[in-house]
């Protein structure tokens, strides 16, 4: 058993610190590039903005399905190290690559013809071309986008985040580089900053195959050759995913919902000032979903050692560390917003928006770790449903507020702003609820059958 390992068993708070610190690194340089991406994507007009709310959307929904099976595989390689069954590992790690292989030769055949109907049927016919030039050319390559999120998850789910993280900002890295010269100097437009993370993600794959294939050094070993498929472990493995792949979906939709909805009901400015906000919250949050994410971790570690009260314990901690650096967050935000906003636009319209919606943005601000936070302990504690279940709920409370608030009652963008924060608030309460009860029954369960093999 490798150190790391260890020091999840032992210091789990720490732990979940300490592996959070290198994907705090990876968040924050991700949404850096995002935001480096939106600067030069700006260049080609406004049109092009409000694209790429779309087509986070769009791509978020693919990329989820590969998302998806390398969280469960973490999952479940995290509970085969608690319960010190290192053989599982590998089953677990070559499964999920199998699955990963075969959905990258599935979604693009599927995907691409969908792309132009699906944007007739949203109602967005002018953006079509644009959103194409960029989704067409991801999917294409999608295998190479999944491979590379699934070995990040692997080594994560052994406590190696700090190489997962140097391998991703690499090619991260050369995707910043490349954007500006595929956009503007090829004269490539939104083609070219999807072929930037084309070949930022190829870059990385490279990387982590020289580590697997030459180096040697990972503690999940993975044999391609004499693979046995057994479809228990490939059952375990798709159970988990399925409902973290559909939770994805779930945010896509309410993504999407919420920026055609401000830009029906209240106008273009209104969205293109949230996917500006957004950008800037995922910029933001970096330093706690780092923290959070590497909870799901140590819950995997903790749960498959049957360790619940530690797990209450360590939740209850980084929960406060979350909302404590959230609160933080919403008082900076609240503070400096006009010279944060200002990096994008300048424009009164979009300052008076930012305005606007700021009250609210500062609630979402806070709920954000809660909900977070409690999704990725279910994910760790194999009940990927529960929060595919919470986030269903806030979907349908999302539309039904929305619908009383703008076609009722006429509120517009106000009413928009204020479905957002009434689902999120309810998600929030509900899902604390929910863990402690579970986590609490847990902790019954096992120390009675301790009691009972002690007599």
């Amino acid at each position: 058993m490798s150190e790391h390992v260890k020091e999840i068993q032992l210091n789990p708070v720490k732990s979940t610190i300490m592996l959070g610190i290198p994907i705090i690194i990876l968040y924050f340089l991700n949404s850096l590039y995002s935001i480096i991406d939106i600067y030069w994507i700006d260049g080609l007009g406004t049109s092009a903005i409000i694209c790429m709310g779309y087509i986070s959307n769009f791509i978020y929904v693919f990329d989820n399905m590969g998302d998806g099976i390398g969280r469960s595989t973490t999952i479940l390689i995290s509970n085969a190290f608690g319960a010190n069954e290192i053989e599982k590992t590998e089953q677990y790690a070559e499964h999920s690559l199998l699955l990963i292989l075969v959905l990258s030769v599935i979604i693009p055949i599927i995907g691409i013809p969908l792309i132009k109907p699906i944007c007739l049927m949203a109602g967005i016919p002018e953006y079509t071309n644009m959103i194409f030039a960029y989704i067409a050319p991801c999917l294409g390559f999608i295998m190479i986008i999944m491979i590379n999120n699934f070995f990040s998850a692997i080594l994560g789910s052994e406590g190696d985040t700090t190489r997962a993280t140097l391998i991703v900002v690499a090619g991260n890295i050369l995707n910043i580089v490349l954007d500006p010269i595929l956009i503007f100097n090829f004269k490539m437009g939104m083609m070219g900053a999807a072929i930037a993370t084309i070949m930022g993600s190829i870059f990385s794959v490279i990387l982590f195959i020289y580590l697997y294939s030459i180096k040697k050094d990972t503690l999940v070993k993975i044999h391609l050759k004499g693979f046995k498929l057994d479809i228990k472990v490939l059952k375990e493995i798709i159970v988990l995913a399925i409902p973290i792949i559909l939770t994805g979906f779930i945010l896509t939709i309410i993504g999407t919902i919420i920026t055609y909805s401000l830009h029906i009901y209240a106008s273009p400015i209104a969205a293109f000032t949230y996917i500006i906000i957004l950008n800037i919250e995922t910029t933001v949050f970096t330093p706690i979903q780092g923290i959070l994410k590497s909870l799901s971790i140590v819950t995997g570690h903790l749960a498959g050692a049957k360790r619940f009260r530690e797990i209450k314990r360590t939740v209850r901690k980084i929960l406060s560390l979350g909302l404590a650096m959230a609160i933080l967050i919403a008082l900076t935000l609240a503070l400096f917003h006009n010279p944060i906003i200002s990096i994008f636009s300048t424009e009164y319209v979009v300052m008076n928006e930012v305005r606007n919606m700021l009250i609210f943005i500062i609630i979402y601000i806070i709920t954000f770790p809660i909900i977070m936070g409690c999704s990725y302990v279910f994910f760790g504690l194999e009940k990927s449903s529960y929060t595919f279940m919470f986030l269903i709920f806030n979907l349908i409370l999302l539309i039904v507020s929305m619908t009383v608030f703008t076609h009722i009652l006429g509120l517009s963008s106000l009413g928009i702003y204020l479905s957002i924060i009434l689902s999120n608030v309810t998600e929030a309460i509900a899902m604390i609820f929910v863990l402690k009860r579970f986590l609490n029954s847990k902790i019954d369960t096992y120390e009675i059958k301790k009691e009972a093999n002690t007599i």
